[in-house]
């Protein structure tokens, strides 16, 4: 335990008296350490006056030894902390003889500096009672911590605070039990741009939009980037509805003009989901779920913003029970296929099938494909959903050969997430065909136009695998999404099927017939085959028929029919 001595004298003793060489050196050495010492080091008597200081203590706080000394020690950490906190030191030195813990001081230009603190006491015989403080300068300690507190709590891209910092606030929002208002939104069309364009133009076009929503906001708000492409809003003072909705009316105005890239303009859209505190939830995982399901509501529904209601809430437990029945389905043979004829009418017989995915519940009774389908896409049954229709459907074709109709074709649905997930050889799907005895050539893989629209490089490199082995694709319901004359001529596709939607008003509506007019001239051009949907009367048949279309399929020549019914329909067809 050091004493105190004061060691800058050790160099020129004052007394005379007579000093061993060994204890000479000793003072020196201890001169020397006192000298250069990294660590502060402040002594002090039982009054708590300074009586030594290193020149480490002086750098560290910019008091000189002259301006300390005999000062007691509080008239330069006065004010930092607390009375408590030194009577804390007093009692845990009354009990031993060392204390250790963080402290701040305060330099002589009245700024903070953070230090860790060990206080020694020492009461020798012979030997006031001495005080021994050592400052170990924690600066550049808490400034590492505080760089990794913003990469953790921060975003590198925006500078905004990321999730695990948006839900310590939301939390903290949750528990003062003040009106606020949660608003998650998600800007469109992110993927395309990051396939068609360099990254560096989508991480611009995220740091615009923080900026321009930045700008819009109060000084209590909070914006934070929670995901990719997504952002979340937390707003105090939101007390109703109509105040939410004008602030969300002013987010949504951000879109409103295009973007001044570095090298180009661009527009951008999103969409917004709003839920309100306290009226909508009653937890901070609760709110945050029911905002992000009005945004998935908002864009399925193509909106600008949607407000969370209760009705809302009730359709996803809805979906969410029609989610387990749909694992249950899938387990007790609930699911069933049936087939709709395509028709050639310049041979009068049936030359292709479409397979069509059924669902019978048990007590719901017929589900729609268009409410059980995109269920199962979200929660990732699809694929097994696809992977049993495709093997049933080579199944009941290979049956059907068997009874003589060899020349029919199946057409079967594939999803755009089952496309993407299948290898670029497509060696899956070809394999199933082939472990049913048929020919690649047997099967036509139907897809939907939003599957020429993502990752385009690969999808056309599945769909080339399937054409090579002998599979025919066609384009799903043409013209209700986002397909284009350039599509069609940049992927492999053999057959387009036109939706329904172009034949009902045919052949009353001139404008309809022109339209349809243009697609099936567009369709010739590109040497590709033509599938008419939706045909349900002689009139309509006749029109297609003077147009050279003889491709049908429609209620005018059948609705879809079970295995069992298919067969005598073939029969008496041929």
């Amino acid at each position: 335990m050091a004493t105190a001595r004061d060691y800058s004298q050790l160099s020129e003793p004052k007394n005379k008296t007579p000093v061993h060489n060994e204890t000479k050196g000793l003072d020196a050495h201890l001169a020397s350490i006192w000298h250069h010492l990294h660590d502060a080091v402040l002594i002090c008597d039982a009054s708590l006056n300074v009586t030594h200081t290193n020149p480490a203590f002086e750098l560290l706080t910019g008091y000189t030894r002259e301006e300390l000394l005999g000062h007691r020690i509080d008239f330069w950490h006065k004010g930092l902390m607390n009375e408590r906190f030194y009577q804390d030191i007093s009692k845990a030195l009354s009990q031993g003889s060392q204390w250790q813990g963080e402290i701040w001081l305060r330099r002589k230009d009245r700024s903070p500096v953070p230090a860790l603190l060990t206080v020694c006491m020492e009461s020798r015989l012979k030997t006031p009672l001495t005080y021994v403080a050592i400052f170990k300068d924690l600066t550049l300690q808490k400034e590492a911590e505080m760089r990794l507190q913003d990469r953790i709590h921060y975003d590198s891209l925006t500078e905004l605070p990321n999730r695990i910092l948006f839900s310590q606030y939301l939390a903290r929002l949750c528990e003062c039990q003040s009106d606020f208002a949660l608003m998650v939104l998600d800007l469109r069309g992110m993927k395309a741009i990051n396939i068609n364009h360099h990254h560096d133009t989508g991480d611009e076009i995220i740091r615009v939009v923080s900026k321009r929503l930045r700008n819009r906001m109060g000084p209590d708000d909070l914006l934070a980037r929670i995901g990719g492409d997504e952002f979340a809003l937390l707003i105090p003072g939101m007390h109703n509805h109509w105040m939410a909705e004008q602030y969300a009316k002013n987010m949504m105005g951000c879109f409103e003009w295009p973007f001044q890239l570095s090298h180009q303009q661009m527009y951008m859209s999103a969409a917004m989901g709003v839920a309100m505190w306290p009226c909508n939830s009653n937890s901070p995982d609760v709110l945050f779920s029911d905002a992000e399901h009005a945004l998935f509501e908002a864009k399925r529904q193509h909106i600008p913003y949607l407000f969370f209601t209760k009705e809302l809430r009730e359709n996803q437990q809805n979906r969410n029970q029609l989610q387990q029945d749909l694992v249950t389905a899938l387990k007790e043979n609930q699911i069933s296929l049936v087939y709709q004829p395509i028709w050639n009418t310049a041979l009068q017989q049936v030359t292709k099938l479409e397979a069509l995915i059924r669902w019978q519940h048990p007590e719901k009774g017929n589900i729609s494909p268009l409410d059980f389908i995109p269920i199962a896409e979200e929660c990732g049954l699809i694929q097994l959903l696809g992977q049993w229709g495709l093997l049933q459907a080579c199944t009941d074709l290979n049956k059907l050969k068997k009874l003589g109709f060899d020349s029919l074709q199946m057409s079967v649905n594939r999803s755009t997430p089952e496309f993407q997930t299948i290898d670029l050889d497509a060696k899956e799907w070809l394999m199933t065909i082939q472990d049913m005895g048929l020919s690649p050539r047997d099967i036509v893989f139907e897809i939907t136009e939003s599957l020429l629209m993502a990752n385009q490089t690969e999808n056309r490199q599945r769909m080339q695998a399937l054409r090579d082995a002998g599979c025919q694709i066609a384009i799903d319901d043409f013209g209700t999404g986002y397909s284009s004359l350039s599509y069609l001529r940049t992927f492999p596709i053999d057959v387009v099927k036109i939706d329904k939607a172009f034949i009902c008003h045919i052949p009353d509506e001139t404008q309809e017939c022109l339209l349809l007019d243009g697609i099936i001239n567009m369709v010739r051009n590109l040497e590709m085959q033509l599938i008419i949907e939706g045909v349900e009367t002689s009139a309509q048949l006749d029109y297609l028929q003077s147009r050279g279309c003889h491709a049908i399929q429609g209620y005018l020549f059948s609705r879809p029919l079970s295995f069992d019914a298919l067969v005598p329909y073939l029969q008496k067809s041929q």
